[in-house]
């Protein structure tokens, strides 16, 4: 199920998924640790398909079952802290994302050895959520401080590293550095690119970023050659309703009418 995940293969991984979880209630009830942890899987496929009222469902869920065998300030319960502001981030709700967020990296923190991976790991996401709330100074400091960290455990080349160069050239466009932005996500797509394949869905979600920079810099073509890309890869990954796939459609539509009224308009009179 993690492989399909991992490789895109959202359909198939949230099939497999939810058989686990109902061989589990079966044989050991609705309350298993185990359940939990399957849940959370679940969850994560839901995220990452679009399909959110779903995930959520699976993450409260496996949130009670940790609770009622008294953890609340585990890893576990740190994790799902994490995943549930990652979905609420999302959906486009970075105020509710937030105190999800800060929740988690508190009980991570507070944990006698805490993982720093982990931690890493929680500090970038929560900077992902800081750049849209507008907080792009403590974003920036964590995003490098999770950079190194990353770069220390392993190497200049790896996943959480091409995320986090993703999530700092997305800060970097927030600030109105379009070409400085452009560079930083390009390395991130080339990253993501060689650990997973072009047709991955992750890759999309950089592919509409680097769209947004092209269409601020006014170089169109890239863009809709950028949303293109994004569109194909997504459209059979992903729920129609997924927010970067609309957003995509959106923008490349948006392209395409400028380029049509500037094409029918009559041209100004020389000089």
């Amino acid at each position: 199920m993690r492989a399909a995940r991992d490789a895109g293969q959202y359909h198939h991984a949230e099939q497999l998924a939810r058989a686990a979880v109902a061989r589990i209630e079966r044989r050991r009830g609705c309350n298993a640790v185990e359940l939990a942890i399957w849940l959370n899987e679940l969850g994560m496929i839901g995220k990452y398909r679009g399909t959110f009222v779903d995930a959520e469902e699976a993450y409260r869920r496996a949130l009670v079952i940790y609770q009622q065998h008294g953890e609340s300030a585990s890893t576990s319960v740190a994790s799902l802290m994490h995943n549930l502001a990652g979905l609420a981030h999302a959906k486009g709700d970075p105020e509710a994302a937030e105190p999800l967020a800060r929740r988690g990296l508190a009980i991570r923190e507070a944990l006698a050895v805490p993982d720093p991976r982990a931690v890493a790991e929680d500090k970038a996401a929560l900077a992902a959520i800081l750049i849209d709330l507008g907080h792009l100074d403590e974003a920036d400091a964590m995003l490098r401080e999770a950079l190194r960290s990353y770069e220390r455990t392993y190497g200049p080349v790896h996943y959480e590293i091409a995320t986090t160069l993703h999530n700092l050239g997305s800060l970097q466009y927030r600030n109105g550095n379009w070409p400085q932005a452009t560079d930083t996500l390009r390395t991130a797509r080339d990253m993501k690119i060689s650990l997973l394949g072009s047709e991955h869905p992750d890759v999309a979600i950089t592919l509409h970023n680097l769209g947004c920079c092209a269409t601020k810099l006014g170089d169109t073509i890239s863009a809709q050659e950028s949303f293109t890309a994004a569109i194909e890869v997504l459209r059979l990954a992903v729920d129609p309703s997924h927010p970067t796939l609309l957003s995509c459609r959106t923008k490349l539509d948006q392209l395409r009418g400028d380029i049509d009224l500037s094409a029918t308009s009559a041209p100004s009179r020389p000089a």
